[in-house]
């Protein structure tokens, strides 16, 4: 593509030309696909999720970006880009969704533990990280400790007679199940067996059929995310607040306690 005709699209496409908008998606889409290539760093990030994100983030930058100041528009818009699939790795690889801002400070602390080792130099400690990153300790700690990889339950451990438990069966519950959450259990899946709530929309209420097999077979997040053309993580929302709707209109009627 000329610069002429990129800059004839890009103002086309901002005063919303869907057309024009249509054509810069499908001219940039070997650089997304290139961008998503980078962030393959887990087999639970798919990749039609990493190219539609990739496309939010271009979609993003064109509502964003000025033409008068120059810039080529796939310069400004690929940090876009690659920050819309930084932040959807962040989400299906992390136990803790970090912020954007939290995201930053996480890659300059691992940026000096890099730094460190490069130079041949010990494990920085928590409290070197901190000097370096001009992050405080407590944070660093933080960051890193979200950086763990989670244990499987059922990973082996050996105990103390010389056999071995499962991490699963060293940890206590501190959250059993008592009597009352059973009921309240039960007695949501018997709300949504005899039929939605009102209040709900259209797809809160086609992701909670979906999803608990309401009048049809039942299906993984990951399945009703690619007939909506959104991510798992999309999908794990809108379940949620449609669920958080379920309950209040069941306290309402008195079906649970408030």
């Amino acid at each position: 593509m000329t610069p002429s005709r990129e800059s004839e699209l890009v103002a086309a496409a901002q005063d919303g030309d869907a057309a024009a908008r249509d054509e810069l998606v499908r001219t940039f889409m070997p650089l997304i696909a290139s961008a998503a290539r980078r962030h393959r760093s887990s087999a639970s990030v798919d990749r039609a999720e990493l190219l539609q994100d990739g496309v939010v983030g271009l979609l993003r930058a064109l509502e964003r970006f000025d033409p008068q100041l120059g810039t080529p528009f796939w310069a400004y818009a690929s940090w876009w880009v690659h920050q819309a699939m930084q932040k959807l790795v962040a989400e299906m690889t992390r136990p803790v969704v970090l912020s954007d801002r939290a995201l930053r400070c996480l890659a300059r602390v691992k940026g000096a533990q890099r730094q460190a080792a490069r130079a041949g130099e010990k494990e920085p400690t928590t409290a070197e990280l901190a000097m370096k990153t001009g992050i405080p300790r407590d944070q660093v700690e933080s960051l890193i400790a979200v950086e763990r990889p989670p244990r499987g339950l059922e990973e082996q451990l050996p105990s103390d007679d010389g056999g071995s438990a499962t991490f699963g069966e060293r940890l206590a519950d501190p959250v059993a199940e008592d009597e009352y959450d059973r009921a309240e259990v039960r007695a949501r899946v018997d709300a949504l067996r005899g039929g939605l709530p009102g209040g709900l929309g259209e797809r809160e209420q086609n992701v909670v059929r979906a999803h608990f097999g309401l009048g049809r077979p039942a299906e993984t997040l990951r399945e009703i995310a690619g007939e909506l053309g959104v991510s798992v993580e999309r999908v794990r929302q809108i379940e949620e607040r449609a669920l958080e709707k379920v309950r209040v209109a069941l306290v309402a009627k008195g079906a649970l306690a408030g």
